[in-house]
């Protein structure tokens, strides 16, 4: 039994949910049992990594991770877990893995990795780096970047993960040799290294060159522009260095510059939209916003909680605003641009990376569903939504538009606590609360496996938790734990000029549809342990009223009978969109 396994921490976990809390006893308690181990806690991040950080006490479980001992699959885990708690112990284990020549290079390179990774992306609000922990790192970076250069081979990835970190050292190790750390070469600078990566420029590799021209004029200031002047007119650099040049010569410089810069577009493709970007720069003088941008999001993790919201928007801004002008010529960019515009938690903005980058969507995907909702683009919603129809659903039925929230729902796959509210809210919205109390009674949300036992009735430990201690972040489970009262609690008002609702009663027939209770011609899952001579006869009984049984969780199973033993295949039915049958609903059973 899961109950009876000892966690190398003293903390009740309370922190974190029941079903997160669950999991990480299981993935605990299979550890040194089968091959898995390192798959399950991979899984356990990816799903619930952003809950981890909200017990400190966990990081043990990390520390036992990276222990030598361990497979490397599993200690890479364990370096991947280490990161979602950066705190000195952590940091000093992290620092000694990554040190230590013996360590392999799979787990070594993870190490690294996590004691340079400051972003927050997904982890809990609660993660923060202290200065303590910080200088750890970046001594331990330093030592590691410093050999690195000495041997004169310098990992990919390893300049990749330095671009978040601001370090004096570090900067004096990138000013020993430019041309080798072109990559690392991004956002944070000393004047020293600024000064010497202008001097051997042409030594960095050219993909390098614009990213580095902006790091110098950021660094410098108005001391960098004499420095561009000469940049832009030097034989060696190429047309976007010289025109690049240019506009940080305008954004330092001002107007003065502008009749250099005019003659440099002369005959040049696009040329009104360089105008545009030079008029952006005058109007905000001193702005190299790309460079401001990434340095708020490589260290969203070292700024205060407090501050984030407000950095993380004006991030999200600086990151787009030489979009409007051109394309940014490396993908990561629109990514960190994602999660500023996530930590700031602004629908406005998510509309507008999505318009400028459309394979964005996902990252912003619930913030842009949500400003179509509010302005009542209907039509261009239910298009947006085919991947997440119950983000969709939930969105228009919240913004008033019930019909088109039911039949968006209607395509859905996968049964969610925000396809369960969404249904609800509808019908209370299209007039038909006959229909909102039986989805609640009927047909609530799957419960989370929060413990060995057959999940009961909606709602169970998990939601109800989720309910008391995160109803911002779950709306959909705090307002179905509170019942109808708090399902219509989330209605907005319709947009004036919102598009008009789907004209047609078609939605409010599936509904009815669904909630039939009636088994002819249904599939029926006996779901869990139960004695073959009952689980026959059951079978029997079932088959009698017209419907079939089968043997597992396929797609398309109408309803389920829970045995014993049976809560993981229950929660995977309930995802399904299965419903509970109860014994008393089939005669003879």
């Amino acid at each position: 039994m899961l109950g009876s396994v000892e966690l190398p921490v003293t903390s009740t976990l309370s922190a974190i949910p029941p079903a997160v809390r669950y999991r990480v006893l299981d993935a605990v308690a299979q550890l040194d049992h089968g091959d898995d181990a390192a798959v399950r806690f991979a899984q356990l991040l990816e799903s619930a990594g952003s809950w981890l950080g909200a017990d400190p006490a966990l990081a043990e479980v990390g520390h036992g991770l990276i222990e030598p001992r361990r497979t490397i699959d599993v200690r890479r885990a364990g370096c991947d877990w280490l990161a979602r708690f950066p705190t000195v112990e952590s940091i000093e284990k992290l620092a000694a893995v990554a040190l230590d020549p013996a360590t392999p290079a799979p787990v070594r390179d993870r190490a690294i990795s996590a004691l340079a990774d400051r972003q927050l992306r997904a982890r809990h609000a609660s993660t923060q780096w202290s200065a303590e922990a910080l200088q750890l790192a970046d001594d331990a970076l330093f030592k590691i970047a410093d050999a690195a250069t000495s041997s004169g081979r310098i990992a990919h990835w390893l300049a990749l993960a330095l671009r978040h970190v601001q370090s004096d050292g570090l900067a004096a190790v990138f000013a020993r040799a430019p041309s080798l750390w072109g990559n690392a070469l991004e956002c944070f600078a000393t004047a020293p290294l600024a000064r010497v990566l202008f001097v051997s420029i042409d030594d960095i590799q050219p993909v390098h060159r614009v990213r580095v021209l902006r790091l110098v004029a950021a660094t410098l200031g108005d001391d960098s522009v004499p420095l561009l002047l000469a940049r832009s007119s030097t034989h060696g650099a190429t047309a976007d260095e010289r025109l690049e040049s240019l506009f940080l010569a305008v954004t330092f410089g001002g107007e003065a510059h502008l009749a250099r810069l005019d003659e440099a577009l002369r005959d040049q493709p696009h040329a009104e939209f360089h105008r545009k970007r030079a008029r952006w720069h005058l109007t905000n003088r001193g702005v190299v916003p790309t460079v401001r941008g990434l340095r708020i999001a490589r260290r969203t993790a070292v700024l205060a909680a407090s501050e984030r919201a407000a950095k993380c928007g004006q991030a999200a801004d600086d990151l787009g605003a030489l979009a409007k002008f051109a394309r940014h010529p490396e993908p990561e960019i629109y990514e960190l641009w994602g999660w500023m515009v996530r930590g700031a938690g602004d629908p406005v903005r998510a509309r507008e990376l999505v318009v400028a980058h459309r394979s964005s969507q996902p990252l912003v995907n619930e913030l842009y569903l949500q400003d179509l909702a509010r302005r009542g683009r209907v039509k261009q919603l239910l298009a947006a939504a085919q991947a997440t129809p119950d983000l969709g659903a939930l969105a228009l039925a919240i913004w008033g538009r019930p019909l088109a929230a039911l039949e968006l729902a209607a395509t859905a796959s996968v049964h969610t606590p925000e396809l369960s509210c969404a249904r609800v809210l509808a019908c209370l919205r299209a007039g038909r609360p006959d229909l909102a109390d039986q989805l609640l009674a009927e047909d609530p949300p799957p419960i989370e496996v929060a413990d060995d036992e057959a999940p009961a009735e909606f709602p169970g430990p998990n939601e109800r938790w989720l309910a008391e201690h995160a109803a911002a972040t779950q709306p959909a489970i705090a307002a179905l734990v509170r019942g109808k009262d708090g399902v219509l609690a989330l209605a907005q008002p319709a947009d004036p000029d919102a598009d008009p609702d789907v004209a047609s009663l078609a939605p409010i027939v599936a509904v009815v549809r669904r909630l039939d209770r009636t088994l002819r011609g249904k599939f029926v899952c006996v779901a869990g342990e139960l004695k073959p001579a009952e689980r026959a006869a059951i079978a029997s009984i079932i088959e009698r009223t017209g419907a079939r049984v089968v043997a597992g969780p396929i797609p398309g199973v109408d309803f389920y009978i829970a045995g014993e033993y049976a809560a993981r295949m229950i929660a995977q039915l309930a995802r399904q969109g299965a419903r509970r049958l109860r014994p008393e609903e089939i005669e003879g059973l």
